[in-house]
């Protein structure tokens, strides 16, 4: 009875472990992968790109979620210039000061009366002194509260994207979930290789990551998608983002060789929103162009009383015989 029921254990462990799958791999020592803290200027001064790896995934998935906050806050700097937070400003402004200001008479005839317009404003002065600096105060508060509003608009719009990220682990942006990197290096280790990282005095300061766009793809050509680029934002003018963005066009060129889909030119796409002018300077500068331009439909809010848009880039390149893609 007792090796019954000792094989009866072992089975119902077996079928256990088939249903929640294989065990998590061990746990991987990180490289410090925290946004808020400066370079360890102990560290030697050199730079280099590598591959995505078990070592480098808290870092991955942290520089990613940073690059919406970079968005997020050129979204609100968009915003806060808006023309219809200024109009909105002013609505409120007349609206307070109208019932409370005191107007001088406008009739020559009248002994109180002004005839230019610097004497009016000075007779407008005088007695709504108070008046006018309190007009100022509400006039702060008003632009403080709008901020307010309008970050917590911009964060509901981002907020939804970096969920989708930290609680998928990457997934969405990798093409896998980071915290089974180990197991996914050891089944499919040519999937890493979509994803490149900078690394400076040991710490990783950018990345991209590409993959195929298997809805555009056909049989003779290939479409890949840059899923995510950017880095600290310190950096955003060294020219590390075309440097990205070379590595991308030299991968997307391996993946149509690997998949032998190098009959046809290739095409690289990237989708950006109409604020970030920074990314659409760099995108023209190495050669992309604009496909496409649509609506925010994540928030029709921002995309329609603030003209937020999604623009979609793209670049065409062949490949020649002679191009080394190993």
């Amino acid at each position: 009875m007792a090796k019954k029921r000792s094989n009866a254990n072992a089975n119902s462990k077996a079928k256990a472990e088939e249903q929640s799958g294989p065990r998590a791999p061990a746990t991987v020592e990180q490289v410090d992968a925290s946004l808020d803290k400066p370079l360890n200027a102990d560290a030697p001064p050199t730079i280099y790109q590598t591959a995505i790896k078990p070592t480098l995934a808290s870092a991955a998935l942290n520089l990613s979620v940073d690059f919406l906050k970079q968005q997020q806050s050129l979204c609100n700097s968009h915003l806060i210039r808006s023309p219809l937070i200024a109009l909105a400003d002013i609505l409120f402004l007349v609206i307070y000061l109208a019932p409370r200001l005191e107007y001088p008479p406008l009739r020559a005839s009248s002994a109180t009366s002004v005839s230019s317009v610097s004497a009016y404003l000075v007779h407008l002065w005088r007695p709504n002194k108070m008046t006018l600096l309190s007009a100022g105060l509400f006039t702060v508060m008003l632009t403080s509260v709008v901020f307010t509003l309008v970050s917590r608009l911009s964060d509901t719009f981002f907020r939804t994207k970096i969920d989708e990220i930290v609680n998928g682990n990457g997934d969405v942006v990798f093409g896998f979930k980071l915290n089974d990197i180990v197991r996914q290096a050891r089944a499919d280790p040519e999937s890493l290789r979509n994803t490149s990282m900078v690394v400076y005095r040991e710490t990783p300061i950018a990345l991209v990551s590409v993959s195929e766009n298997q809805v555009l793809s056909t049989p003779d050509s290939l479409v890949a998608t840059v899923n995510t680029i950017g880095c600290r934002r310190v950096y955003v003018k060294s020219g590390i983002l075309e440097d990205l963005l070379d590595w991308a066009m030299v991968r997307t060129k391996q993946l149509g060789a690997s998949a032998g889909k190098t009959g046809n030119s290739m095409k690289l796409l990237i989708e950006i929103y109409s604020f970030d002018k920074g990314m659409k300077d760099v995108l023209r500068k190495k050669g992309f162009s604009l496909i496409s331009v649509g609506k925010a439909q994540e928030n029709r809010l921002l995309s329609g009383l603030f003209g937020v848009k999604r623009e979609l880039w793209g670049v065409q390149f062949h490949v020649a015989k002679n191009d080394d893609l190993k």
